[in-house]
């Protein structure tokens, strides 16, 4: 699949997990969910993180994907460190899923790379 496919479908997957259930917690006999509407402004840069890599995945340059990745990887974490074991289903599989976003760009940051290097070297 086109790389620029994978990145756009990461990055709406990611968007997804955002109104998913972040936090579980219990007040008496009833659970209740916080999606990441439910935590404020850090939460809406996780969003905004999301479609910036999906928006970015159609640009030939990855290394703008790489830090949005990672600021979306450490805000992520952070979120499900701070919960602990109240952390829901759907901010685990954001902080995975941004992980995995991480990593496809810092595979195509290091294959473009090498084609400018092959470019640069059969040019001279």
């Amino acid at each position: 699949m086109d790389k620029r496919v994978v990145g756009t479908l990461l990055g709406i997957g990611c968007m997804w997990l955002w109104f998913m259930p972040w936090r579980q917690f219990s007040i008496e006999a009833f659970d209740f969910y916080q999606t990441g509407s439910h935590m404020g402004g850090v939460a809406y840069m996780l969003l905004m993180s999301s479609f910036a890599y999906a928006v970015l995945a159609w640009f030939p340059q990855p290394l703008p994907r790489i830090i949005v990745a990672a600021v979306a990887t450490l805000l992520a974490g952070l979120f499900w460190l701070s919960y602990g074991e109240s952390a829901a289903w759907g901010l685990v599989g954001l902080c995975l899923l941004s992980g995995v976003s991480l990593i496809e760009a810092i595979q195509e940051h290091s294959t473009f790379k090498r084609t400018e290097q092959a470019k640069a070297s059969k040019g001279s």
